[in-house]
């Protein structure tokens, strides 16, 4: 049975799982620094803030910024070489303001959810519970 892929109310659910995945490689083992970075590259760095809410705005291109401060060193991108030169506490910081970011973003409704992704028969297809008659 081919099946179509149909994404409505695909809005805040995808910023909720990335800001949770996120806090998930914050919270792991090693150093905060390397948490840091790997949250960021894997999970929030194409993260578009206009689309968070505006209270939350503010605080999140803060951590861009951070993310972003100094320039390609040698083999290090961006946002390795900016982690690098940040102190612990600093890199703890913006690790924190993830977190809360996170905790202040409503988690998504449970039809908001379920009804992200729907799985929908091609036209010509019948069922097979229906073609059993």
């Amino acid at each position: 049975m081919n099946l179509l892929v149909e994404a409505p109310g695909y809005v805040m659910t995808d910023h909720w799982e990335r800001l949770r995945d996120a806090v998930v490689v914050l919270a792991g083992g090693g150093p905060v620094k390397q948490r840091l970075a790997d949250a960021y590259q894997e999970h929030l760095k194409d993260l578009d803030p206009e689309e968070l809410p505006r209270d939350l705005r503010a605080s999140y291109l803060a951590v861009v910024a951070a993310m972003q401060s100094a320039p390609r060193t040698g083999s290090l991108d961006v946002v390795s070489a900016s982690v690098r030169k940040m102190s612990e506490a600093e890199a703890a910081g913006h690790s924190q303001a993830v977190v809360r970011i996170f905790a202040d973003l409503q988690e998504p409704t449970p039809q908001v959810r379920a009804g992200r992704l729907r799985a929908v028969p091609s036209e010509d297809e019948i069922p097979a519970f229906l073609n059993r008659a």
